[in-house]
């Protein structure tokens, strides 16, 4: 207990910000999860009183808690998670109220009277950042920040059955394809596609927030390559065939395209990309020297 095998992690899409979700369909997001984060803050304010050297007492003002996660990605629950992260139907962002999910965390462990459950029900919770990545040689991993409105505790786990990976469809390092300007990164060694600042509460006369809306959400694109062709470093300077630093920047488009056994998982199409900072590492020593590179994403990235 409390070990291998012990942990629940599911989730189900909602269409209301604190409702039941309607239906029993509970997912798992990929494998080798682990959950990183899962505090809930009562925003403690200390109360204090004249002639006194301590505080005398403390009052809980805004509930909020906050949820991190991450995971192998996979193909039969990708379009799922996506559901929960972009709240125009899971292809990008729009305007509007945020996508909404309610995780089920369940947890077996040893008490004095032998074992027991305890599941930690997370209510209205948003995206705040979500992130894919490569790594050669690696796996393609999810990683999700959320923060949610509420929580309640059970003595069971809610979730009966749960849609989740099955074999073959995890995704291999090698089932990612990066491209920038319409050039394929073929001697990448990490590339992390991130969006931030997805959405945020709002609040109103109640400790807990009402509602939920999209906030200003933000794409960037980071690389890093063994250094094989010049064209990264032109477009750092400008534009493609640049020797010489511009007085602007051109776009570019760029594209990550998720595939396994010629099957298409998503395609995430950037249609902007700049070059924001551009650097060398390991020259002039034993290791390959490799060019790293962050490329702001503008212009709403769609996926399909």
């Amino acid at each position: 207990m409390t070990g291998a095998g012990s942990a629940t992690v599911a989730f189900a899409k909602a269409d209301g910000f604190l409702s039941v979700p309607t239906g029993s369909n509970y997912y798992r997001p990929g494998r080798n999860i682990t959950v990183d984060e899962v505090t809930l803050d009562n925003a403690l304010q200390r109360l204090r009183e004249e002639g006194t050297a301590e505080a005398v007492d403390s009052l809980a003002t805004n509930l909020e808690g906050a949820f991190s996660s991450s995971w192998v990605v996979s193909r039969d629950v990708h379009a799922d998670v996506r559901d929960v992260v972009f709240n125009d139907g899971g292809s990008g962002f729009s305007a509007g109220r945020a996508a909404l999910s309610r995780w089920f965390l369940g947890l077996d462990y040893l008490n004095s009277g032998g074992s027991a459950t305890a599941e930690r029900v997370l209510k209205g919770v948003i995206p705040l950042s979500y992130s894919l990545s490569y790594e050669q040689g690696g796996v393609i991993r999810a990683s999700l920040t959320a923060g949610y409105a509420d929580e309640e505790l059970n003595t069971s786990v809610t979730p009966g059955s749960i849609t989740g990976p099955t074999d073959g469809g995890d995704l291999p390092f090698h089932a990612a394809e990066f491209s920038v300007d319409a050039d394929i990164q073929t001697r990448l060694q990490s590339a992390t596609l991130s969006f931030d600042n997805i959405a945020r509460f709002h609040r109103g006369d109640d400790r807990v927030a009402v509602d939920a809306t999209v906030a200003a959400p933000e794409a960037t694109l980071d690389l890093t390559a063994i250094y094989s062709e010049a064209d990264q470093t032109e477009l750092a300077y400008g534009s493609t065939g640049s020797t010489s630093t511009q007085t602007s920047l051109d776009n570019v488009t760029g594209q990550l395209s998720l595939d396994i056994d010629g099957t298409n998982v998503a395609t995430y199409s950037l249609p902007k990309l700049k070059s924001g900072s551009y650097g060398w590492d390991n020259l002039a020593s034993t290791e390959d020297t490799t060019e790293s590179i962050t490329y702001q994403v503008n212009g709403g990235v769609s996926i399909s």
